[in-house]
């Protein structure tokens, strides 16, 4: 693969990765906000917002783990001068799977921390 094709990959991943987290933000600043204010008002939309919760957090999470699944695919894909490089070394280093552990573990933590303040 040629730098180029590759840099423009690894942009276009890196921007979708960006607009899910921007976008889960937003999402579960809402849940967060509906589930402390919402009160009584939450009497019969209970199923409703467990639903949009696992849904927001099923979302990210999948979405997450395929975007850092690619950027592993992309890791071994490296053209051979930016691999030989310093900034291609140390994305060799990085610990991919740790991060997609880590995004697992803490996304299902939030989804049952939001469960249990419902």
């Amino acid at each position: 693969m040629d730098l180029s094709h590759f840099n423009t990959m690894v942009e276009s991943n890196a921007a979708n990765l960006r607009s899910t987290w921007r976008n889960y933000s937003l999402s579960s600043s809402a849940l967060v906000a509906t589930i402390v204010f919402g009160g009584d008002h939450l009497d019969g939309k209970r199923p409703m917002m467990i639903f949009a919760i696992i849904g927001v957090n099923l979302l990210v999470l999948l979405s997450t783990d395929g975007q850092m699944a690619q950027f592993q695919a992309l890791r071994k894909d490296m053209p051979t001068e930016l691999a030989n490089s310093t900034t291609g070394q140390d994305w060799i280093k990085q610990p991919l799977g740790v991060f997609r552990v880590l995004t697992a573990v803490m996304t299902i933590a939030i989804t049952v921390t939001m469960l249990m303040a419902l």
